[in-house]
């Protein structure tokens, strides 16, 4: 049957309303970076902590030594890793827990995410969805090592090591 005038304004507007909130969408993720550059890893990375409220798992961040200008690289990078491993732990491991440990060293910058969950085999799992192979790309483009450690019913905890640039160093000495 033909749509009446009604019925077809509606659907032009709802159109117009999925077109405006996946531009807004796709706006947001474009502005990210720059508003992770303006705050910083360590309150982004508590800034995701309270998103993910209220989360099945509590999720608990501690830091040490974190130099407070990052590069923006860098920055990125480590957000959307412990986002992907945050999210994962919360979706497949079953743990009571997720803890993210953010540590800053002589010349690098660590990055560890745990849980006790149900564990899974690693290799089996490096070319599923599980964001394995996107994290590994990230990270080696900035010099970044990755290991994950999990055994089937033992957890999983991910091992993040990038460099920092001597000037990251030297600031980090003077915190």
């Amino acid at each position: 049957g033909e749509r009446t005038e009604g019925e077809r304004l509606g659907a032009n507007a709802l159109d117009r309303a999925h077109a405006v909130a996946k531009s807004v969408h796709e706006l947001s993720h474009r502005l990210y970076p720059a508003k992770l550059r303006l705050i910083g890893l360590v309150a982004a990375i508590k800034g995701l902590q309270r998103e993910l409220v209220p989360s099945p798992v509590p999720i608990h961040f501690t830091f040490d030594n974190v130099p407070a200008s990052l590069s923006p690289d860098l920055t990125l990078c480590l957000f959307r890793v412990v986002q992907e491993a945050v999210q994962n732990a919360i979706k497949y491991s079953g743990a009571r827990e997720v803890t993210v440990h953010l540590a800053g060293g002589p010349a690098s910058l660590i990055l560890l995410v745990s849980d006790h969950g149900i564990g899974f085999d690693v290799d089996a799992a490096i070319g599923t969805g599980l964001g394995l192979m996107s994290m590994r790309e990230r990270l080696e483009a900035i010099g970044g090592t990755f290991r994950i450690h999990s055994t089937p019913g033992a957890g999983t905890r991910l091992d993040v090591c990038v460099p920092l640039t001597s000037a990251e160093v030297t600031e980090a000495a003077a915190v």
